[in-house]
């Protein structure tokens, strides 16, 4: 049984909430909320918090997950419901719920590095510590299972986060990896939190999603961000799965937490069902533009004796160009911004254990063409120096 945070408790009934709901159709004294009484703005309505986001929101949000059907595991699966999802503001509103959730201060969450550095920064802010396990590379990206195997063996490891695919090495779990990475949860009782913001963005085959993943306690997230490509829609969510009696405590706790907060808008609400709609053809639409950069990236780094390379990512928006570690990171990235107004993040951001940058897989393929041949010839320069 998964332990949840001393935080994250709600406690119990008191006895006038529990008086409360013997009764119907109860008058409050104080009541305070405007809406009730016709002083808000007509077209907005009558105001009802929800801690999950509205109903009507949350069962349109539910039959388009339900419309994706590629399981990792299909024999551990449960399909999405209304009542085992919560609308947020974002996906790093949702980590931090989460780490709330699962985490009391001092205690750890797993993180796969090379990777964004949110994680850290926002365990930092709940008072948790971010320990790693890495993603090793030898042609393609892997997770290190014994070395997690190790991080799990601490018993103040409270959660492991899994990014799905990773960025921005670009980078699935893969079913394999998965099958050991759930056995060790179960063992050491450790809930799952899966990012799948970039989960669509897929360049030939994917593994199959870890989201309703029902033997071991799982958090997936995912939002508009990346599946409308809209990261001001500030819209995201959290679908939770697993063993019921874990689930059940699970959606109590996260309901407290949730009702603090309360961030779902009405134009949130209103608008999700209509957005949702939108959602296919803008993945296609983003999705064939990267396609298209990564094809364009394959050719200019297919030339011989180059300095650099591609190393040509799996799915997400990005791709990493490496280069020889006689060429310092800084010193590139310092060049193309004097010489030609173009950064790039180097590799030591992310934690990669050698020299390369993230490209970014977006702009109109005309750009990215004319910046790929700045980039290959400022390293091939650097190179010979």
């Amino acid at each position: 049984m998964i332990r949840f945070s001393n935080r994250s408790n709600p406690g119990q009934l008191n006895a006038i909430s529990l008086e409360e709901q013997k009764t119907k159709n109860l008058t409050q004294l104080n009541d305070s909320n405007p809406t009730h009484f016709g002083l808000g703005i007509e077209k907005f309505g009558t105001y009802v918090p929800d801690p999950r986001g509205s109903e009507t929101a949350r069962e349109a949000l539910a039959n388009f997950l339900k419309s994706r059907k590629d399981p990792i595991s299909p024999s551990n699966f449960s399909p999405a419901s209304s009542e085992r999802l919560y609308l947020l503001s974002s996906t790093s509103q949702g980590y931090s719920w989460l780490i709330k959730l699962l985490c009391d201060p001092g205690e750890k969450v797993a993180y796969p590095s090379p990777g964004y550095p949110l994680i850290p920064s926002i365990a930092s802010m709940e008072g948790v510590e971010a320990v790693p396990y890495f993603l090793r590379f030898d042609g393609s990206w892997y997770i290190d299972l014994p070395y997690l195997e190790k991080v799990l063996e601490d018993k103040s490891v409270k959660a492991l986060v899994l990014i799905h695919p990773n960025n921005p090495t670009g980078s699935y779990v893969e079913k394999e990896e998965f099958e050991e990475v759930e056995r060790m949860c179960r063992e050491k009782e450790i809930a799952i939190i899966c990012d799948e913001v970039f989960y669509e963005y897929s360049f030939s085959r994917t593994p199959g999603r870890i989201s309703g993943f029902s033997s071991v306690l799982t958090f997936a997230l995912d939002g508009f961000s990346k599946l409308l490509a809209s990261p001001q829609m500030k819209t995201a969510w959290i679908e939770v799965s697993g063993p019921e009696e874990e689930v059940k405590e699970a959606l109590t706790r996260l309901d407290f937490i949730a009702d603090n907060f309360l961030p779902n808008s009405w134009f949130q609400n209103q608008s999700t069902p209509s957005l949702l709609e939108l959602a296919p053809e803008k993945v296609k639409e983003v999705r064939e533009r990267c396609m298209e950069n990564l094809e364009l990236l394959k050719e200019a780094f297919s030339k011989p004796g180059l300095a650099s390379s591609l190393i040509v990512p799996d799915g997400g928006w990005s791709a990493l160009v490496r280069f020889p570690a006689t060429v310092d990171e800084d010193e590139l990235v310092k060049a193309l911004i004097r010489q030609f107004s173009l950064s790039a993040q180097p590799g030591y951001f992310f934690d990669i254990p050698f020299n390369c940058v993230a490209v970014s897989l977006l702009p109109p393929t005309y750009e990215t063409k004319s910046r790929i041949e700045v980039l290959i010839d400022t390293i091939e320069a650097l190179s010979r120096e």
